[in-house]
């Protein structure tokens, strides 16, 4: 259960980042009012989340799948580069989430 928070409270972080973006430095009333929403959303589900899992655990895993998941979004919707080098180094930041959360078990 804690680990389902973990990932959702990411996604909104993912969703707070691209908002922030498509704010324009918070001139867009729209994108600002997403991100202050997914944000307010994402810290409420990582503290249910730190309940139970240690906060180190749980922050890391937190900005680490939320970094992963921007980082798509940018490469898919964005026009970021998705070189080699790139997505490889994502895939080790989710492997280091994967074996944090192994280690909890």
């Amino acid at each position: 259960m804690s680990w389902g928070l973990l990932l959702a409270a990411s996604v909104f972080e993912c969703i707070g980042a691209v908002s922030l973006k498509s704010s324009d430095g918070f001139r867009r009333r729209g994108a600002t009012l997403r991100f202050l929403f997914a944000m307010l959303l994402s810290m409420g589900l990582l503290a249910l989340a730190a309940r139970s899992i240690p906060i180190g655990t749980a922050y890391a895993a937190w900005t680490g799948l939320g970094a992963v998941g921007t980082a798509a979004w940018g490469m898919a919707c964005l026009g970021e580069s998705v070189s080699f080098r790139r997505v490889v180094c994502l895939g080790l930041i989710v492997a280091g989430v994967v074996l944090l959360r192994l280690s909890e078990a």
